[in-house]
């Protein structure tokens, strides 16, 4: 294939974008497809057109038919990535403009996701092998799972990411010039014109979706992006010789995968649902900041072409070296400035020591400074804001003794405010019985804005007592949220050092 073909198809696309966005915003608020404002999540003063990720869609599509039929000599009909890719991003669309339209629940949009995967994989996209710092590792029967896995994993860690104007757009845009190099330089032209052309879409999008954005992606572009990205990288490791280097997929999509991997390990260790949204993603800590959102963009998409660049070198030096380097290089500095996952490698440290003690049954997790006494399997974690949440917790945890509790859980996320907080306790020598548990909502407005799980001794005599006073002594624990909640820090938030503080006196006067 022509040189010439890799400029026109990225102009192409771009150009094309550039005509058709303004058509979709137009058609999406004719129609009611907008992303309205509610005080709480969403804070942009009037509703913004959804569907951005049709637009591209379409433009990525015309420049990339119009590029291959004008300077390649292939045909369409024999490129996997045309049969697969197609009709699995249709599938796809559908669900996202569904959502947009809709909003679906986790469950729905995971199995719309899974449905455009299955296709996308049953079609040939699948690792046969991957080689993993050296070692080959064939996947055999597993292939199509570990490849749906894959997919997945792409398609939301793009999703997640899609949080603040021009983000998503702009790494996305990345990524697939990043995958253009890597398949021009395999021979594969017509997926590298497909990368070139998705490139340009998203780079002409950009003009209408960065700060302030005109129209957003919506969950069908950022979707679509994981697929595309995703589809690629299987489809470069079908067409190596050797095992494909897992390590460079994971470095060109290194920011997308810490964001997704933190998320997770929030919502799971502190047992709340995958589906449940919050504010601790990279871009909200950034803000947190006192960041701009184009400096955030900046920023984030500083750190993608730094891994970006990791898997360039790593792919054409056949080291992957280089590319985790690049990955553990990025991801050590914002943790060690805790600038971002610091919070999640302590929920990850704590867990890990709860389970080691579990299994060995004799190390103690923690010690009361110069007295040299075991105490309890205990956690507390302020992962984002700056409300003394640890006030009640203390409260909660000294009272506990006294009303003779074996556990204690405490869920604490108020998205709107960037507030999250979570701590546990289990005692360490309970009676064989089972505990009783009592699960109380904490509100605050109306609102759901955390939970209080209580464990108590089953064994005792006295328990229906015993609860009704704990039930007395809990009485002021919504009033001190309301508190909490109401207050206007002079700083801007941060995210401190777990420490103890003194007992609320809203709940310690009841004792």
């Amino acid at each position: 294939m022509n040189f010439l073909a890799a400029p026109v198809a990225l102009a192409a696309a771009c150009f094309a974008s550039l005509a058709l966005t303004p058509l979709i915003i137009q058609l999406a608020t004719r129609w009611g497809v907008v992303d309205c404002p509610d005080g709480r999540r969403k804070h942009q003063k009037a509703p913004i057109p959804l569907g951005g990720g049709v637009a591209v869609a379409l433009a990525a599509a015309l420049a990339a038919v119009a590029t291959i039929v004008g300077f390649s000599d292939a045909s369409l009909g024999g490129s996997r990535l045309a049969s697969g890719l197609v009709p699995a991003a249709a599938v796809l669309i559908i669900v996202g403009l569904i959502d947009d339209v809709l909003t679906l629940t986790g469950i729905y949009k995971l199995l719309g996701q899974v449905l455009a995967v299955s296709i996308l994989v049953y079609s040939g996209f699948q690792f046969e092998s991957v080689s993993v710092l050296g070692w080959s590792v064939p996947f055999g029967r597993y292939a199509a799972p570990f490849s749906i896995f894959f997919c997945l994993g792409a398609i939301n860690a793009f999703n997640l990411l899609d949080g603040a104007d021009g983000l998503a757009s702009s790494i996305g845009a990345i990524v697939s010039l990043t995958l253009a190099i890597i398949t021009w330089s395999m021979h594969d032209y017509i997926d590298s014109v497909a990368c070139l052309a998705f490139a340009g879409a998203l780079l002409g999008f950009l003009n209408f979706n960065r700060v302030p954005a005109r129209i957003y992606l919506g969950d069908t572009g950022s979707m679509l992006i994981g697929l595309f990205v995703a589809a690629v990288a299987i489809n470069c490791s079908i067409k190596e010789q050797a095992a494909f280097a897992l390590a460079v997929p994971i470095a060109v999509c290194a920011i997308p995968i810490l964001d997704a991997a933190a998320a997770l390990v929030r919502r799971v260790t502190t047992r709340q649902s995958v589906f449940t949204p919050d504010r601790g993603h990279l871009h909200h800590a950034l803000l947190l900041r006192g960041w701009s959102v184009g400096k955030t963009v900046g920023f984030i998409a500083g750190l993608t072409a730094m891994t970006c660049l990791g898997a360039i070198v790593s792919f054409f030096a056949n080291n992957e070296l280089f590319a985790i380097l690049a990955t553990l290089g990025v991801f050590g500095a914002l943790s060690a400035l805790r600038i971002f996952g610091h919070s999640e490698l302590r929920l990850i440290a704590s867990h890990t020591r709860a389970l080691g003690r579990r299994v060995l049954r004799g190390t103690p997790f923690k010690r009361v400074a110069g007295r040299g006494k075991m105490l309890d399997l205990e956690n507390a974690v302020h992962l984002q804001g700056n409300r003394e949440w640890h006030n009640v917790w203390f409260a909660l945890r000294e009272a506990a003794p006294g009303y003779h509790l074996v556990g204690l859980r405490l869920n604490v996320n108020i998205p709107h405010l960037h507030e999250s907080f979570y701590a546990s306790w289990t005692k360490e020598e309970q009676s064989g019985d089972e505990p009783w548990r009592l699960q109380l909502p904490l509100r605050s407005e109306d609102r759901v804005v955390g939970k209080l799980v209580i464990m108590g001794d089953a064994a005792r005599p006295q328990t229906l007592q015993e609860m009704q006073s704990l039930l007395e002594f809990l009485e002021p624990l919504e009033a001190e949220i309301e508190r909490l909640i109401a207050h206007v820090p002079a700083a801007a938030p941060v995210t401190p050092a777990p420490k103890v503080r003194p007992v609320a006196p809203a709940l310690a006067a009841r004792r």
